[in-house]
């Protein structure tokens, strides 16, 4: 077929839809299967701008595109109108329109338009295809390792975010405890932890600062450990006991709160989650204990989200859903670890996403999102708009009303007989 992309005269034409174009015409074209650039576009979403209905509608076009047209030197060209899509979707056509342009302008799909503006493709004895216009797909191809590694990419971005996040969390609690069992340094150490976590903006140099901080402090509580050690050496009148270990040694839940306050920064979310670890004070005030009950709501609903819902169920019922985030679920700290990319994969807000944690717990929400993003995986057409889905799913469980076991175990149980059903053949 003919390796030249027209693009129709009717549309507005932008420098990164004529950098499809060219990349469409393209000749060295690397080999790829269907499955694989799939769950590589699908990951990389985030990367490329496609969410909510552009997500959607990229889903369908990958899923009417032909296995065999993304070997060798075919053309993966996907003929659909946009009415028909729109009614797929469940959309009106201008959004149908808008979300085309965008995965064009992307840089994965190329406009190759009929002087008619109809999309059709016409196919030979052996399903090659000799012409068609539609949506070609071959940018994606050419572009196959730059997405990969972007992906890599950001998935290392991502874990190093977390990562500074929970330092960021972690190591002001921890210097908290050495400067109540060393009080000599604890103006010092306060006053450093609270300039680094105002005078920087990134989380990632406010980690390392309270890293290096935190090891300053490690280094003194093991020199004063050493020598309240070599002085009672010879004394044989003293008993011993395992009060001398520093408390910045262990996990002690006798913090001061308005210390606490003080120095840990609002951390979106996972805050009031670590807050509901911690026992209050019983000299509270109103506002504490009202932050107190809806916690202990929330870790109630939680509890009740997950009180039939294991861990390896969740592990056979979204296996789609693993291999799109490069996640393996075993065990719930994995679940919540994917959730910031299962957030993104569905076109859910941050502002969604951290009201959801709010109300219903993190790991409670997380499996919620692994569930709604296996379900729009395996079926597009059921869930048109997976971030509504998600939303109606965290009412329902704050009314009581969510059996999410029934659903997880519905997808173990679809996915176990598929396996058989492979197995047969």
């Amino acid at each position: 077929m003919t390796e030249e992309t027209a693009i129709a005269s009717f549309r507005r034409v932008s420098p990164a839809i004529l950098a499809s174009a060219r990349m469409a015409m393209a000749n060295d074209i690397p080999d790829t299967s269907k499955s694989e650039i799939s769950h590589l576009l699908k990951k990389a979403a985030p990367i490329l701008g496609i969410d909510g209905a552009t997500y959607h509608a990229l889903d369908i076009l990958l899923g009417l595109s032909g296995p065999d047209d993304w070997k060798g030197t075919r053309r993966p060209i996907v003929a659909i109108s946009n009415a028909k899509l729109a009614e797929y979707m469940q959309r009106s056509v201008r959004t149908v329109t808008r979300c085309l342009r965008r995965i064009v302008e992307a840089g994965i799909a190329a406009y190759r338009d009929s002087p008619t503006g109809r999309r059709f493709v016409d196919r030979d004895k052996g399903g090659m295809i000799t012409s068609g216009f539609g949506l070609d797909f071959t940018p994606a191809r050419v572009r196959l390792e730059e997405i990969k590694e972007s992906v890599e990419n950001y998935q290392r971005e991502l874990k190093a975010s977390k990562d500074a996040r929970r330092a960021v969390t972690r190591l002001p609690r921890a210097i908290i405890d050495a400067c109540e069992e060393f009080p000599e340094k604890s103006d010092i150490w306060r006053s450093s932890a609270q300039a680094i976590i105002d005078g920087v903006a990134s989380r990632a140099e406010q980690a390392s600062g309270l890293e290096s901080l935190y090891a300053e402090v490690l280094e003194y509580a093991e020199q004063r450990f050493q020598e309240h050690e070599m002085s009672s050496a010879g004394d044989t009148s003293v008993t011993s006991t395992t009060d001398t270990i520093p408390k910045i040694f262990s996990d002690s839940n006798e913090r001061t709160r308005s210390i606490e306050r003080d120095i840990i920064p609002p951390d979106d979310g996972s805050a009031a989650e670590m807050a509901y670890e911690n026992k209050p004070e019983a000299a509270a005030g109103d506002m504490q204990n009202r932050l107190r009950q809806a916690e202990k709501t929330a870790g109630d609903i939680q509890g009740a989200v997950l009180d039939a819902v294991s861990i390896g169920l969740l592990q056979v019922g979204c296996r789609a859903a693993q291999e799109c985030v490069s996640v393996e679920f075993h065990g719930w700290s994995d679940v919540v670890g994917a959730a910031e990319v299962m957030r993104r994969m569905i076109g859910l807000s941050e502002a969604a996403w951290v009201d959801a944690v709010g109300r219903v717990g993190r790991t409670a929400a997380s499996v919620i999102l692994a569930t709604v993003l296996e379900k729009s995986l395996r079926d597009s057409y059921l869930i048109a708009k997976p971030g509504g889905y998600f939303r109606a799913m965290v009412d329902r469980a704050v009314d009581g009303r969510l059996h999410l076991s029934k659903s997880v175990y519905g997808l173990a149980q679809s996915e176990m007989n598929t396996r058989e059903r492979r197995a047969k053949r």
